[in-house]
């Protein structure tokens, strides 16, 4: 006849409910650790894209520059390379921007460039208006109408983060009656902007080459 100790039973059943007690303190923490973590990359995105839009349009930086033909204001013959280069350096210096995201502006460029160069003459005549390679919008967000001084209290949504890369939308209203979709890049601990909605609406070379023939 096997007798049981009244006290190691009590003792396991003690272990065990402080095991699970313990399982659920360490659930609960960790899940605090992550919201408390998307509070603090949401705030840090809020500031970023805020600082962004009073920076741009604060400064007088025109994204593609052209260069036109000596002597001449009017007839343009593709990229003004040192102009671009230079605001590219203006870019850097603010540390708003991530390598990807002046990578694929200098993509860009370069396409309007290849376009511009090998484009009929009546294509690159700046007297007549806004050119292909021009949006007729703010390039940074493909908006044409926006409040004064919207950055000061835009606020962003429908944010989702996955691991360095954050994807957001921001807007002016609470109504959301305009959103501007953005995705970030942590580099060395730190936001930045890795796309931004309004350069959706530049093109490759292959369908520049269409608009023109079209």
């Amino acid at each position: 006849m096997r007798i049981i100790n009244f006290h190691f039973v009590i003792l396991v059943i003690i272990s065990l409910f402080g095991c699970k007690e313990s399982r659920e303190n360490k659930t609960t923490q960790k899940n605090s650790i992550i919201i408390n973590q998307f509070d603090v990359d949401s705030t840090e995105l809020t500031t970023l894209i805020r600082n962004v839009y009073n920076w741009y349009e604060n400064n007088e930086i025109e994204d593609f520059p052209y260069e036109y033909i000596e002597g001449q204001d009017s007839i343009f013959i593709g990229i003004d390379w040192d102009k671009y280069q230079n605001n590219i350096k203006i870019f850097e210096k603010t540390n708003f921007f991530s390598v990807e995201f002046l990578n694929k502006h200098n993509k860009i460029a370069k396409n309007i460039d290849s376009s511009i160069r090998k484009a009929d003459l009546k294509w690159r005549n700046r007297n007549d208006g806004i050119s292909i390679w021009e949006t007729g919008a703010n390039d940074w967000c493909g908006c044409q109408d926006y409040p004064d001084k919207y950055w000061e209290t835009l606020a962003i949504d429908s944010l989702v983060i996955n691991k360095d890369i954050a994807d957001f939308v921001w807007t002016w209203d609470r109504q959301k009656s305009h959103t501007y979709r953005v995705n970030a890049k942590k580099e060395k601990g730190k936001w930045k902007i890795n796309s931004l909605n309004g350069f959706k609406y530049f093109y490759s070379t292959k369908e520049y080459d269409k608009m023109m023939k079209d």
